[in-house]
Protein backbone atom coordinates (compact mmCIF):
# COMPACT_ATOMS: atom_id res chain seq x y z
CA UNK A 1 0.00 0.00 0.00
CA UNK A 2 1.15 3.58 -0.65
CA UNK A 3 1.93 5.52 1.91
CA UNK A 4 1.29 9.49 2.28
CA UNK A 5 3.58 11.32 1.08
CA UNK A 6 6.57 12.80 3.44
CA UNK A 7 5.70 10.71 6.13
CA UNK A 8 8.16 7.90 7.72
CA UNK A 9 7.23 4.91 8.31
CA UNK A 10 7.04 3.85 12.14
CA UNK A 11 10.24 1.41 11.52
CA UNK A 12 12.14 4.54 10.43
CA UNK A 13 14.07 5.75 13.46
CA UNK A 14 17.25 6.24 12.02
CA UNK A 15 17.94 10.50 10.54
CA UNK A 16 17.06 10.89 7.14
CA UNK A 17 20.16 10.95 5.13
CA UNK A 18 21.98 13.62 3.20
CA UNK A 19 21.31 13.05 -0.64
CA UNK A 20 24.16 14.06 -3.70
CA UNK A 21 22.82 13.58 -6.72
CA UNK A 22 25.80 13.03 -9.59
CA UNK A 23 23.97 14.16 -12.54
CA UNK A 24 21.90 16.19 -10.96
CA UNK A 25 21.27 18.46 -13.49
CA UNK A 26 20.06 15.56 -16.09
CA UNK A 27 16.16 14.89 -16.64
CA UNK A 28 16.01 11.85 -13.48
CA UNK A 29 18.44 14.40 -11.71
CA UNK A 30 16.21 17.35 -11.74
CA UNK A 31 12.96 15.69 -11.79
CA UNK A 32 14.30 13.29 -8.28
CA UNK A 33 16.16 15.84 -6.74
CA UNK A 34 12.83 17.93 -6.89
CA UNK A 35 10.48 14.96 -5.87
CA UNK A 36 13.08 14.31 -2.98
CA UNK A 37 13.50 18.00 -1.54
CA UNK A 38 9.81 18.53 -1.44
CA UNK A 39 9.58 15.10 0.59
CA UNK A 40 11.91 16.38 3.23
CA UNK A 41 15.10 15.29 2.10
CA UNK A 42 18.43 17.65 2.23
CA UNK A 43 19.47 17.29 -1.38
CA UNK A 44 22.62 18.69 -3.38
CA UNK A 45 22.33 18.45 -7.29
CA UNK A 46 25.53 18.26 -8.69
CA UNK A 47 27.04 19.11 -11.78
CA UNK A 48 30.22 19.91 -13.16
CA UNK A 49 29.98 23.51 -13.17
CA UNK A 50 27.76 24.97 -10.05
CA UNK A 51 26.38 27.63 -11.76
CA UNK A 52 24.53 25.12 -14.36
CA UNK A 53 23.28 23.27 -11.48
CA UNK A 54 22.18 26.74 -9.26
CA UNK A 55 19.88 28.30 -12.47
CA UNK A 56 17.92 25.18 -11.93
CA UNK A 57 17.79 25.18 -8.20
CA UNK A 58 16.75 28.68 -8.21
CA UNK A 59 14.17 28.02 -10.65
CA UNK A 60 12.31 25.22 -8.28
CA UNK A 61 12.47 27.14 -4.92
CA UNK A 62 11.16 30.05 -6.96
CA UNK A 63 7.90 27.65 -6.97
CA UNK A 64 8.01 27.84 -10.90
CA UNK A 65 9.54 24.36 -11.10
CA UNK A 66 11.99 23.81 -14.40
CA UNK A 67 11.16 23.48 -17.98
CA UNK A 68 14.00 22.87 -20.42
CA UNK A 69 13.52 21.32 -23.94
CA UNK A 70 15.23 18.61 -25.30
CA UNK A 71 18.51 19.14 -27.20
CA UNK A 72 18.63 17.59 -30.94
CA UNK A 73 19.22 14.37 -31.32
CA UNK A 74 18.00 13.52 -27.26
CA UNK A 75 15.12 11.65 -25.87
CA UNK A 76 12.16 13.60 -24.02
CA UNK A 77 12.48 17.36 -22.06
CA UNK A 78 12.85 17.92 -18.39
CA UNK A 79 9.12 19.09 -17.23
CA UNK A 80 8.61 20.09 -13.22
CA UNK A 81 5.73 22.00 -12.99
CA UNK A 82 5.04 24.59 -10.88
CA UNK A 83 4.86 23.77 -6.97
CA UNK A 84 5.27 25.78 -3.38
CA UNK A 85 8.68 25.14 -2.43
CA UNK A 86 8.90 26.40 1.02
CA UNK A 87 11.12 24.74 3.46
CA UNK A 88 12.82 22.51 0.37
CA UNK A 89 16.32 21.59 1.61
CA UNK A 90 17.86 21.58 -2.20
CA UNK A 91 21.29 23.59 -3.19
CA UNK A 92 23.48 22.79 -5.85
CA UNK A 93 26.91 21.80 -5.62
CA UNK A 94 29.97 20.18 -7.81
CA UNK A 95 30.41 16.82 -8.47
CA UNK A 96 32.84 16.82 -5.58
CA UNK A 97 30.79 18.09 -3.30
CA UNK A 98 29.22 15.28 -3.47
CA UNK A 99 31.50 13.16 -0.92
CA UNK A 100 30.39 14.86 2.03
CA UNK A 101 26.69 13.57 1.08
CA UNK A 102 25.51 9.87 3.24
CA UNK A 103 24.11 9.06 -0.04
CA UNK A 104 25.75 9.19 -3.21
CA UNK A 105 23.26 9.01 -6.48
CA UNK A 106 24.50 7.84 -9.59
CA UNK A 107 22.21 9.38 -12.01
CA UNK A 108 24.64 9.72 -15.64
CA UNK A 109 25.00 7.82 -18.53
CA UNK A 110 26.60 4.58 -17.19
CA UNK A 111 30.06 5.06 -19.33
CA UNK A 112 30.45 8.64 -17.24
CA UNK A 113 29.31 7.34 -13.83
CA UNK A 114 32.65 5.82 -13.02
CA UNK A 115 34.82 8.70 -13.48
CA UNK A 116 32.87 10.70 -11.53
CA UNK A 117 32.47 8.34 -8.49
CA UNK A 118 36.66 7.50 -8.85
CA UNK A 119 37.06 11.22 -8.30
CA UNK A 120 35.70 11.03 -4.77
CA UNK A 121 36.77 7.60 -4.29
CA UNK A 122 39.43 8.58 -1.93
CA UNK A 123 36.79 11.37 -0.01
CA UNK A 124 34.56 8.14 0.49
CA UNK A 125 36.08 5.06 0.92
CA UNK A 126 35.71 3.74 4.36
CA UNK A 127 33.35 6.13 5.59
CA UNK A 128 29.96 3.68 5.02
CA UNK A 129 28.69 5.65 2.23
CA UNK A 130 24.98 4.73 0.81
CA UNK A 131 25.69 4.43 -2.89
CA UNK A 132 22.76 4.52 -5.23
CA UNK A 133 23.14 3.33 -8.68
CA UNK A 134 20.23 4.64 -11.05
CA UNK A 135 22.25 4.04 -14.21
CA UNK A 136 21.45 2.02 -16.52
CA UNK A 137 23.75 0.63 -19.12
CA UNK A 138 21.27 -1.56 -21.49
CA UNK A 139 19.54 1.54 -22.51
CA UNK A 140 21.46 2.47 -26.03
CA UNK A 141 19.65 5.57 -26.71
CA UNK A 142 21.21 7.40 -23.38
CA UNK A 143 23.81 5.12 -23.00
CA UNK A 144 26.42 5.86 -26.51
CA UNK A 145 28.39 8.71 -24.62
CA UNK A 146 31.80 9.91 -26.06
CA UNK A 147 32.90 5.96 -26.99
CA UNK A 148 29.77 6.02 -29.68
CA UNK A 149 29.05 2.10 -28.36
CA UNK A 150 25.35 1.17 -27.23
CA UNK A 151 25.14 0.53 -23.53
CA UNK A 152 25.19 -2.79 -23.17
CA UNK A 153 29.01 -3.38 -25.36
CA UNK A 154 29.91 -1.07 -22.23
CA UNK A 155 29.71 -3.85 -19.84
CA UNK A 156 33.07 -6.53 -19.42
CA UNK A 157 32.68 -9.39 -21.51
CA UNK A 158 33.96 -11.49 -18.64
CA UNK A 159 32.28 -10.42 -15.75
CA UNK A 160 29.14 -8.80 -14.26
CA UNK A 161 26.22 -7.84 -16.59
CA UNK A 162 25.18 -4.97 -14.33
CA UNK A 163 25.94 -1.25 -13.23
CA UNK A 164 25.73 -1.96 -9.57
CA UNK A 165 28.13 -4.64 -9.80
CA UNK A 166 30.83 -3.25 -11.73
CA UNK A 167 30.61 -0.40 -9.78
CA UNK A 168 30.27 -1.81 -6.55
CA UNK A 169 33.42 -3.85 -7.24
CA UNK A 170 35.30 -1.33 -8.76
CA UNK A 171 35.13 1.21 -5.55
CA UNK A 172 35.92 -1.73 -3.35
CA UNK A 173 34.76 -0.46 -0.36
CA UNK A 174 33.40 -3.24 1.80
CA UNK A 175 32.12 -0.27 4.21
CA UNK A 176 29.84 0.74 1.26
CA UNK A 177 26.64 0.02 0.58
CA UNK A 178 24.68 -0.53 -2.32
CA UNK A 179 21.60 -0.66 -3.78
CA UNK A 180 19.34 0.20 -7.35
CA UNK A 181 16.28 1.62 -8.35
CA UNK A 182 14.46 3.14 -10.79
CA UNK A 183 15.45 1.78 -13.48
CA UNK A 184 12.61 1.31 -15.25
CA UNK A 185 10.89 4.66 -14.01
CA UNK A 186 10.10 7.44 -16.61
CA UNK A 187 11.42 10.70 -15.50
CA UNK A 188 8.39 12.71 -16.50
CA UNK A 189 6.25 10.86 -14.00
CA UNK A 190 8.35 11.36 -11.58
CA UNK A 191 6.77 14.70 -10.07
CA UNK A 192 7.17 16.59 -6.65
CA UNK A 193 4.02 15.75 -5.68
CA UNK A 194 4.08 12.20 -6.27
CA UNK A 195 3.79 9.42 -9.53
CA UNK A 196 2.05 11.23 -12.08
CA UNK A 197 0.22 7.89 -12.48
CA UNK A 198 -0.44 7.13 -9.24
CA UNK A 199 -2.28 4.13 -10.12
CA UNK A 200 1.38 2.03 -10.77
CA UNK A 201 3.62 3.74 -8.38
CA UNK A 202 6.06 0.42 -8.32
CA UNK A 203 9.60 0.96 -8.02
CA UNK A 204 11.84 -2.28 -8.21
CA UNK A 205 14.52 -2.03 -5.34
CA UNK A 206 17.65 -4.16 -5.14
CA UNK A 207 20.46 -4.46 -3.29
CA UNK A 208 22.87 -5.12 -0.03
CA UNK A 209 20.39 -5.92 2.50
CA UNK A 210 21.77 -3.02 4.95
CA UNK A 211 21.02 -0.29 2.37
CA UNK A 212 17.42 -1.72 1.53
CA UNK A 213 15.71 0.03 4.46
CA UNK A 214 17.02 3.69 3.65
CA UNK A 215 16.41 3.29 0.05
CA UNK A 216 12.71 1.75 0.76
CA UNK A 217 11.79 4.48 2.39
CA UNK A 218 12.99 7.04 0.36
CA UNK A 219 11.00 5.99 -2.53
CA UNK A 220 8.04 5.64 -0.52
CA UNK A 221 8.52 8.99 1.56
CA UNK A 222 7.55 10.61 -2.10
CA UNK A 223 4.71 8.85 -2.91
CA UNK A 224 5.70 5.45 -4.48
CA UNK A 225 5.75 1.66 -3.42
CA UNK A 226 9.09 0.12 -3.06
CA UNK A 227 9.06 -3.42 -4.76
CA UNK A 228 12.17 -5.66 -3.14
CA UNK A 229 14.16 -7.67 -5.74
CA UNK A 230 16.78 -8.86 -3.96
CA UNK A 231 20.50 -8.32 -3.36
CA UNK A 232 23.00 -7.22 -6.19
CA UNK A 233 22.83 -10.41 -7.86
CA UNK A 234 19.39 -10.39 -9.39
CA UNK A 235 20.61 -6.87 -10.76
CA UNK A 236 20.89 -8.30 -14.22
CA UNK A 237 17.52 -9.79 -13.73
CA UNK A 238 15.64 -6.40 -13.10
CA UNK A 239 18.12 -3.70 -14.80
CA UNK A 240 16.21 -2.35 -16.95
CA UNK A 241 16.32 -1.93 -21.05
CA UNK A 242 15.01 -3.57 -23.94
CA UNK A 243 11.58 -5.89 -23.25
CA UNK A 244 11.84 -9.21 -23.62
CA UNK A 245 8.79 -11.82 -23.82
CA UNK A 246 10.06 -13.10 -20.19
CA UNK A 247 10.03 -10.02 -18.39
CA UNK A 248 6.75 -9.21 -19.73
CA UNK A 249 5.60 -12.09 -18.74
CA UNK A 250 6.89 -12.38 -15.35
CA UNK A 251 5.81 -8.45 -14.55
CA UNK A 252 2.20 -9.66 -15.89
CA UNK A 253 1.86 -12.89 -13.79
CA UNK A 254 3.15 -11.09 -10.53
CA UNK A 255 0.84 -8.14 -11.31
CA UNK A 256 -2.04 -10.68 -11.60
CA UNK A 257 -1.19 -12.78 -8.53
CA UNK A 258 0.41 -10.87 -6.43
CA UNK A 259 -1.03 -7.04 -6.81
CA UNK A 260 1.81 -5.96 -8.18
CA UNK A 261 1.69 -2.12 -10.14
CA UNK A 262 5.05 -1.31 -11.41
CA UNK A 263 5.98 2.20 -12.77
CA UNK A 264 7.88 0.85 -15.87
CA UNK A 265 9.43 2.52 -18.81
CA UNK A 266 10.90 0.91 -22.06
Amino acid sequence: MTRAFGVRSDSATWPLPTIAFLGGTGRMGVHLCAAWASAGYEVTMCSRAKEKAQAIVDSLLSGAGYQEKASSGSVGEICVPPCPAEGWKLKAGTNTDAAAADMIVLGTRFDAAWPLLEAIAPQIRGQGKLILDITNPHLAWTMGGSSGKKGAALLPKDGPQSSIEVHKAKLDDPTARWAAAYKTVYWSLILPTGPKNPARPGVEVFGDEAALPAVCELVAMHGWQPVVRGGCDVAADFEGGTMSVSRFLGNMKREMFQGEKLSVGW
